[in-house]
């Protein structure tokens, strides 16, 4: 797996491989523990239930039912309804992912400094078409790239997009459907903090990601806690970087 130790290694990597084909195509996602699985929140859950699709089930209609007394405008798409109550933090079979790589190495980062990291890239041609949303996302037999209708500030400020997973309990990494492709890489704990500050001199921070008052308070009690890292010996090992995958197109987006 190869290891990245700073922003600037992994914009290589990603300037190899990632960025040889339109926006889109590669999706990232970043876990602060190496050790997390690409499992759906409603796939790890501890639940009561008689089955895990039973206990989705039950989420997803107690929610459907009680949201609308806080929120008015609850959507009538199945897939849109999901994707709000994701934003929410019920556990659903969305999986979150971005356009963005230097997000999901933020959240490979942010969190969890004692361990090791990992950046997930999805090279995800198919995205959902009509047909295959227009029944339900539980009704789905592959996995599903689905771009959210419902545009918040933080989806935004993030540039996410979901992965609709299957197979609740098993990791997306392990029931990829025919024409995915997906790769990782390492960041090691001893290079967490470094990397957190040299997003942050680059724009990529709690406050710039959560764009909310929330996000402005943690941002700042970070900021105040930390200061800029000593350089990098000349010495550092420097990142494999892979062959460009797929051929290249001048598409703005996909």
């Amino acid at each position: 797996m190869p290891t990245i130790g700073s922003v600037s290694e992994f914009l290589t990597v990603a300037a190899a491989r990632y960025f040889v084909e339109p926006r889109g195509r590669w999706v990232f996602r970043g876990h602060s523990d190496a050790s997390f699985k690409l499992t759906p929140s409603v796939g790890r859950a501890i639940h009561t239930s008689r089955s895990r699709s039973k206990y989705e089930e039950s989420l997803f209609d107690i929610f459907s039912r009680e949201a609308r007394g806080y929120l008015p405008d609850l959507p009538d798409d199945k897939w849109e309804r999901l994707a709000l109550a994701q934003h929410h933090g019920l556990p659903t079979r969305l999986l979150d992912w971005t356009y963005n790589p230097l997000v999901a190495l933020y959240f490979a980062v942010a969190a969890h400094q004692g361990v090791d990291g990992r950046v997930y890239a999805l090279r995800a041609i198919t995205k959902a078409s009509e047909a295959v949303r227009g029944p339900s996302p539980f009704s789905i037999t592959v996995p599903v790239k689905y771009y959210p209708c419902i545009v918040t500030a933080r989806i935004r400020a993030q540039e996410g997009l979901f992965i609709a997973c299957v197979e609740l309990e098993r990791p997306l990494d392990e029931n990829l459907r025919s024409g995915w492709e997906i790769s990782c890489h390492l960041i090691p704990s001893e290079r967490k903090e470094a990397i957190l500050y040299e997003l942050f001199r680059l724009g990529i921070h709690a406050s710039s990601l959560f764009p909310d008052v929330d996000g402005l308070a943690a941002r700042l009690k970070w900021q105040h806690s930390v200061s800029p890292p000593a350089p990098r010996p000349s010495n550092a090992v420097q990142p494999t970087v892979p062959p460009p995958v797929g051929p290249q197109s001048s598409v703005a987006d996909y």
